[in-house]
C-alpha cells in the first residue's frame, strides 16, 4: 500500500514539474520575442500575453521598464503609444515594480496622447494620486472637454469615473464644467451630475463657493445636487437653500431679472426652505418679497407665484410678516383710491393672510379697505380678518 502511495505522490510532482517547466517555457518564449522583436513584435508579445494566465506577468513587468527607459525617445512612435496603453491598462498584472505609481504618473506627463493619459487616470484611481497630479488631471481633463467632439464620448465618461473615484475636493468645480456644458450629450451632463452626490457633504464649501460666484446655470444645479442628494441632511440641505436664495437675490439686485436659471433657484429654494421650515431665514425671506414684489411687476413672474413667496413669507418669516404684508395693502390701497385697476386675488390672499396673523399692525389697513372701491369680496374678507386680529 505504501509503495502505491509514493508512486502516485511520484507521478504528481513529475506532472506539477513538467508544469512549471511548460509555464517558464512560454514566458520565457515571449521574452525572447519581446527583446528580439522591433516595437511592433513587442506589441504582438504583450497582446498575446494579456490572453494568457498569469504565469506570464512577467512580461508585463519587462515591458514597463522598456517604455519607462524609451519614452522620453520615443513618446511620438504610434507604436510605442500603442504598446504603452496597454501596459497600463494592463498595470494591474505587474508584479514586483518598485513605485509602480509614481512611474504611472510619469507617463502621463510624457505622453501627450489622450488614450494614454486616460488610461492611466483609468488605473491611477487605484492609488492615492497626491494634489499637484490631480491638479494636472483635472487640467487635462478641462481640455478635453474644451476640445470635444463626439467621437470623445468614451473617453469623457471614462474621465468622469476616475475623478469620481478618486474624490479629490478640486475636481468639483471640473466636475461641475462637465455637467452644464452644453455640448456634452444629456447621458455625460448627468452623469456629472450624479458622480457629484459622492463628494458629499465634503463639498459644500465648494458648493457655497459656486453658489456665490459661478453662473447662473451653475448655481442652479450645484443646488440641485445637493437637494436631491439622499446623503445630505435636511439641516444641510436647508442651509445651501438659504445660502443660494441668498445669492439669487443679489444676482436679481445687479443683473436682468428675466435670469431664467435665477427666477428658477429663486423658486426652488423657497420650497426647499418651506419643506424643511427653516425659520432661521425669515431676513432672507423678506428680502426676497421686496426682490419678488419687482419682478412680479414687471411681469417677470407671475401672480400665482408672487402669491407663493407671500405663503412663504407668512411660514418662515411670521414675525415680520404682519409689517410686510400690511404696508404693501396699504399700497394696493392707495392704488385702488387713485382708481388703478387690481386683482382680487391678490388683494384677497394679502388680507386672509394677515387675518390668518392676527398682527394688529395691520388694523389700520385693513379698516380702510372698506372705504375704498374694492369688490364686496375684499371688504367681506377684511371685515373678516380685522376681527381675527390679536390685541
Amino acid at each position: 500500500m505504501s509503495k502505491k502511495l509514493c508512486l502516485i505522490l511520484l507521478f504528481i510532482s513529475v506532472v506539477c514539474l513538467c508544469g512549471a517547466e511548460a509555464q517558464n517555457g512560454k514566458l520565457k518564449d515571449l521574452e525572447i520575442k519581446f527583446y528580439g522583436g522591433s516595437l511592433t513584435d513587442k506589441i504582438e508579445t504583450v497582446q498575446q500575453a494579456v490572453e494568457m494566465d498569469s504565469s506570464v506577468n512577467g512580461i508585463f513587468t519587462d515591458a514597463l521598464k522598456f517604455v519607462e527607459s524609451y519614452s522620453p525617445i520615443l513618446q511620438e512612435d504610434a507604436r510605442m503609444v500603442k504598446l504603452a496603453r496597454i501596459i497600463i491598462e494592463n498595470s494591474s498584472r505587474i508584479t514586483g515594480y518598485s513605485n509602480l505609481a509614481k512611474t504611472l504618473c510619469s507617463l502621463f506627463y510624457t505622453y501627450s496622447d489622450k488614450a494614454v493619459k486616460i488610461a492611466v487616470m483609468n488605473v491611477i484611481k487605484n492609488y492615492k494620486p497626491d494634489n499637484e497630479f490631480v491638479d494636472s488631471m483635472n487640467d487635462f481633463a478641462l481640455s478635453c472637454l474644451k476640445n470635444y467632439s463626439s467621437d470623445d464620448t468614451k473617453s469623457i465618461s471614462d474621465i468622469i469615473d476616475a475623478l469620481g473615484s478618486i474624490k479629490n475636493l478640486s475636481s468639483v468645480r471640473v466636475l461641475f464644467e462637465y455637467a452644464v456644458d452644453e455640448k456634452l450629450p444629456e447621458i455625460l451632463t448627468k452623469k456629472a451630475q450624479e458622480t457629484l452626490l459622492a463628494f458629499s457633504p465634503d463639498y459644500k464649501n465648494e458648493i457655497i463657493s459656486i453658489l456665490n460666484s459661478g453662473s447662473p446655470e451653475k448655481k442652479l444645479i450645484a443646488f440641485r445636487i445637493v437637494v436631491k442628494n439622499d446623503v445630505d441632511t435636511d439641516f444641510f440641505k436647508a442651509e445651501i437653500a438659504e445660502k443660494a436664495l441668498s445669492n439669487a437675490i443679489t444676482y436679481m439686485g445687479t443683473s436682468v431679472a428675466s435670469e431664467s436659471h435665477i427666477l428658477t433657484l429663486q423658486f426652488e429654494a423657497l420650497s426647499e426652505l418651506r419643506r424643511v421650515a427653516w425659520t432661521r431665514s425669515s431676513g432672507v425671506i423678506v428680502n426676497l418679497f421686496k426682490v419678488a414684489e419687482k419682478e412680479f411687476q414687471s411681469g417677470y413672474i407671475s401672480e400665482s407665484s408672487f402669491i407663493d413667496v407671500m405663503n412663504g413669507l407668512v411660514e418662515l418669516a411670521s414675525g415680520d410678516a404682519g409689517v410686510v404684508l400690511s404696508d404693501y395693502l396699504g399700497e394696493m390701497n392707495v392704488k385702488a383710491e387713485n382708481g388703478e385697476p387690481y386683482s382680487s386675488n391678490l388683494v384677497l390672499s394679502v388680507i386672509k393672510m394677515l387675518g390668518a396673523l392676527g398682527d394688529k399692525v395691520a388694523f389700520d389697513n385693513l379698516l380702510y379697505v372698506g372705504y375704498l372701491p374694492y369688490d364686496d369680496s375684499v371688504i367681506e374678507a377684511s371685515r373678516i380678518a380685522l376681527a381675527g386680529l390679536k390685541w
